[in-house]
């Protein structure tokens, strides 16, 4: 409050003329002279220039250790361009009529950033991913082109490239990206649009984002647990350092959310604790082991706290057939509150707990299923390198009406010959979805023919009347939860919450 009213009692002495006169008091009572005023005004260009310097400090350090990469595929070219000229192939960059009429080669690029003075680059899968034969040009700040190695991790959108150097490189250090607080400063550096060691800078936004991208490749990518920033972040960003003010990574910049493709204030980075893990075990073995538990997961739908009991945790929404989840007896629906000795406040808290954790490792997990807490043991096994094929069930048809008006399916009783189909118990009971209303709020939800619907809000049916006797008892703007089982090709079906909220 004192410098506030310092800088009201500075206006009116300029505007009036006055000076040298203790005409006005500060907020705090205390007469104000005019060599306050300077001394005031001599403090805040102060702190001004410290910040400023501060500012050029991290681009004076960090600059030399972000690179550019491009990644071409050198028999369909004359001469592989250098980052002056290739951002015209770069996402949003303008069109050159001249070079689309030549055969243009497969090509990604972007940023990185040397994190090791050996030689040891980070920077993101997408960006080296048309790199032929794994081998990638990196453009240093000075010019210097070099030739890198590439190893990918296209699960984290994560990738190492290896350069060899005649002298060590400049690098950056790591932060604990954990200890990243909204409001904190960010500072990008990178090569949008292929304009080399370009400065912006802002703020973290938010934290714990998640987003699904599709990639140039048609690859699905789901990104877990980001930083947001509104530091300005182009195309040509990617795989480049999100800092703090001490010139520490905090992140790897991966994405942005635009209507326009370039930066409408909204960028997403990877953590830097997730990308340092990443990075160590593709530079000790060239790839990334993850242990899995089987499950898909969300942060907790807010239409189901009152329900579940709470409003922290990572929420199942779906259980994979044969994993080590369904074996320990988490059910789709149940939250998942502890993870061994970690407390699991969201669904990003339990990825990074889940992939850190040691292979067949014996865990014990705290969970909550309708409000009560309860606790089991899993034993962890290898992710995948696949996901599930999902069969496509009938296809969907017009229903007038709808056996349930509210939500917009047709079920039926299960036949006692489908109970194998569905890997069910003898005594095993639920309601098959024959067919669903299209545009309706099961079809929005996700619902198709062919799911076995188990229960509705942790009630178990097993008849069609059972299902509409539930259903009858929700209100507007009630969720509702179905589990349900969905037939996956191969393997036994997987079972998944599905929540709708009733208009």
């Amino acid at each position: 409050m004192a410098g506030k009213g310092l800088s009201s009692v500075v206006t009116l002495l300029t505007v009036a003329g006055f000076s040298g006169t203790a005409l006005f008091l500060s907020a705090s009572g205390r007469p104000v002279t005019a060599r306050d005023a300077a001394s005031a005004a001599s403090a805040e260009l102060i702190a001004a220039t410290n910040l400023e310097g501060a500012f050029i400090r991290v681009a004076d350090n960090v600059g030399p250790a972000t690179v550019y990469l491009l990644a071409t595929d050198d028999s369909q070219r004359r001469s592989a361009p250098g980052p002056d000229k290739a951002e015209r192939f770069l996402p949003g960059a303008p069109p050159n009529p001249e070079a689309d009429m030549r055969r243009r080669p497969s090509f990604s690029g972007g940023s990185g950033i040397i994190v090791r003075a050996d030689g040891y680059i980070l920077t993101n899968d997408h960006v080296v991913e048309a790199a032929k034969n794994g081998i990638i040009s990196v453009f240093l700040q000075d010019g210097t082109k070099l030739r890198g190695k590439v190893f990918r991790d296209p699960r984290s959108d994560l990738a190492v490239v290896k350069v060899d150097s005649p002298k060590p490189l400049p690098f950056v250090k790591f932060a604990d990206s954990s200890k990243v607080r909204v409001g904190q400063w960010a500072i990008v550096i990178g090569s949008p649009f292929g304009q080399q060691n370009t400065v912006t800078t802002g703020i973290v936004s938010a934290l714990h984002r998640t987003r699904e991208i599709y990639s140039s490749s048609m690859l699905l990518r789901r990104y877990a647990n980001l930083i947001q920033t509104d530091a300005p972040i182009n195309p040509g960003n990617s795989g480049g350092p999100l800092l703090n003010i001490r010139g520490e990574l905090v992140g790897v910049n991966v994405a942005i959310f635009s209507p326009s493709g370039s930066s409408s204030g909204i960028g997403y980075a990877i953590p830097a604790n997730t990308a340092r893990w990443v990075m160590e075990q593709l530079v000790a073995k060239g790839k990334v082991s993850r242990s899995a538990l089987g499950v898909l997961l969300s942060d907790i739908p807010p239409g189901l706290r009152q329900r579940l009991g709470t409003d922290t945790g990572a929420y199942v929404s779906v259980i994979m057939a044969d994993m080590p989840a369904i074996k320990a007896g988490i059910r789709a629906d149940d939250v998942i509150t502890r993870f061994d000795d970690r407390p699991i406040s969201d669904e990003g808290d339990l990825r990074d707990a889940i992939a850190a954790a040691p292979l067949d490792r014996v865990v014990t997990i705290s969970i909550l299923r309708g409000g009560k807490p309860q606790t089991v043991t899993a034993k962890l096994e290898s992710l995948p390198s696949d996901g599930f094929a999902i069969e496509e069930g009938s296809p969907k048809v017009p229903v007038s009406p709808p056996a349930n008006q509210q939500i917009g399916i047709v079920s039926r009783a299960l036949l006692a010959v489908e109970r194998t189909k569905y890997g069910l118990s003898p005594d095993a009971s639920g309601v098959l979805v024959k067919s669903v209303s299209p545009e309706s709020l099961a079809d929005e939800a996700g619902v198709a023919s062919g799911m076995l619907i188990q229960s509705v809000n942790g009630i178990p049916v097993s008849s069609v009347e059972a299902l509409n006797q539930v259903m009858s008892t929700a209100r507007s703007g009630d969720t509702v939860t179905l589990v349900v089982l969905r037939p996956v090709v191969g393997t036994r079906p997987s079972e998944v919450a599905v929540n709708i909220i009733l208009p």
